[in-house]
């Protein structure tokens, strides 16, 4: 039986020592900058100020904040959430010695933290594995003062996509082939890989802060090279044609999803 936890299965990333091994390798700066963590430097170049405290949901070891010191501000205090100890403990090591961030346990569907605690929070390519947005965001908009930007797949039209994992070819399930779907047919080991449209994005939103201001910055911010690196051996490994991002099989439609509260 696959476990899971608000209807994400468990396998899927919490022993993926393989994805954590490239976040810990840019974390030390043995590999170059991600394109999207290069992209929120940018989006937040007027926000990052020496007092600022940040929160980043989703953080695996912290290699974002290799690049927020580098290129925004050394001094700003950064607090990294993650559902996986693995990829906490991981961090702890790495940044054990930065004396302004910390990393903690934890879920987008219930941040442990208290009420406008942090000034911006991010989260970057984490909803779109999430079935069901409307916690994570209440969560975001509880905890945070001025400013969230959230990474994810936007479009006009919502989809609900998950792709099926057999451990022929992913090695952290115990599914067989044969075993792939149910009786009833749902997929036993499985990730979601939504699209969410902006109306329903921008209505989830608005139900939890009718002021708050939304703008989608569609991601450009991203070079074909990098992204098309040889030498980042990712499970699935995300690449660039015809100027999209590409993910497998699936066209990856992704905005910066901006909220000034």
């Amino acid at each position: 039986m696959t476990k899971k936890k608000y209807d994400q299965c468990l396998e899927v990333s919490q022993d993926n020592t393989k994805y954590l091994e490239l976040s810990i390798k840019r974390s030390k700066g043995l590999l170059p900058h991600m394109e999207v963590a290069k992209a929120f430097s940018k989006l937040l170049k007027n926000d990052i100020k020496k007092n600022t405290v940040m929160l980043d949901v989703g953080c695996l070891s912290g290699h974002f904040l290799k690049t927020f010191r580098e290129k925004n501000n050394r001094d700003f205090f950064y607090q990294g959430l993650d559902p996986f100890s693995l990829h906490i403990n991981a961090a702890k090591n790495v940044w054990k010695h930065d004396k302004k961030s910390n990393f903690k346990v934890g879920w987008a569907q219930k941040i442990p933290f208290n009420k406008k605690k942090f000034d911006v929070a991010i989260c970057s390519n984490v909803f779109t594995h999430i079935p069901n947005i409307l916690n994570p965001i209440k969560e975001l908009i509880r905890v945070t003062k001025k400013k969230i930007i959230i990474r994810t797949p936007i479009h006009n039209r919502s989809y609900r996509i998950q792709m099926v994992f057999n451990n022929k070819w992913w090695k952290y399930t115990s599914v067989k082939p044969e075993n792939e779907f149910d009786k009833k047919g749902n997929p036993r080991s499985f990730e979601y890989y939504d699209v969410h449209s902006k109306d329903y994005f921008s209505s989830v939103i608005k139900k939890y802060h009718k002021r708050a201001k939304i703008s989608f910055v569609k991601d450009v911010f991203f070079s074909k090279k990098m992204i098309n690196n040889p030498k980042e051996r990712k499970n699935i490994p995300t690449k660039v044609i015809n100027n999209m991002q590409v993910t497998d099989l699936m066209i990856v439609p992704n905005y910066f999803v901006i909220i000034k509260l």
